[in-house]
């Protein structure tokens, strides 16, 4: 496509060249409320199950974040894995849903090498393991607390190495201190997967402390 042909878009840098960008189509509000609406669905529809297997509100809190992690890293991320090189120019709500967090983060519009490898590994493995320790809480099988604090490291790490490259580029892929772009979407989204994993690694390594405490204290006393 020609320089001048080149549609004008929203993102940061400003100098960022985004061949065949279309803009959205749907509405934000349209946005914000099928995929917020979405994961409220599923974390309704975790809550009301893990009621039913009689799980305390501390268990029940812990599936349904795993559920909401697995839903998000598979589906909408995964989306991404699969489409990041076609996302500038899609129509389909997913790609329409990156092209609005974009605001806050261009680098989902540039098929960002490091961008590109986080979300491919997040859709394929943190993915399928958070739904395997929802399952495994679920179930109250002996696997729950290794699971929580694999997907939870993983989880920890990723997100932390995303916004520490953001930072240590100096915050130029979005517009620095917008409300909603930056402070929403880049900041407070982000930071989800960095405290509850931190609190869910502490509670897995207590659990397979105490754990390992009592195996070892009833071997003692079979000796």
């Amino acid at each position: 496509m020609p320089e001048g042909d080149e549609t004008p878009h929203p993102y940061f840098p400003r100098s960022l060249s985004l061949l065949g960008y279309k803009p959205n189509r749907v509405p934000l509000t349209e946005l914000l409320g099928l995929f917020f609406g979405l994961v409220a669905l599923a974390l309704i529809g975790t809550w009301i199950l893990a009621g039913r297997y009689k799980k305390g509100g501390a268990d029940r809190v812990i599936i349904c974040w795993f559920v909401a992690c697995g839903f998000i890293h598979c589906v909408l991320e995964g989306y991404f894995a699969v489409n990041h090189k076609t996302l500038v120019g899609g129509g389909s709500y997913l790609a329409e849903m990156w092209k609005e967090y974009a605001h806050g983060d261009s680098r989902y519009l540039t098929s960002d090498s490091f961008v590109v490898c986080m979300e491919t590994i997040t859709a394929l493995v943190d993915g399928p393991l958070s739904f395997a320790a929802a399952i495994a809480h679920l179930t109250g099988s002996r696997h729950r607390y290794p699971l929580q604090l694999i997907v939870s490291l993983c989880q920890l790490y990723g997100d932390t190495l995303y916004m520490c490259i953001e930072a240590k580029d100096g915050f130029i892929h979005g517009e620095f201190g917008h409300p909603l772009h930056f402070w929403f979407y880049f900041v407070f989204l982000n930071l989800f997967w960095i405290f509850v994993p931190l609190i869910l690694i502490v509670q897995a390594y207590i659990a397979l402390t105490v754990g390992t405490s009592r195996e070892s204290t009833r071997g003692k006393k079979q000796k």
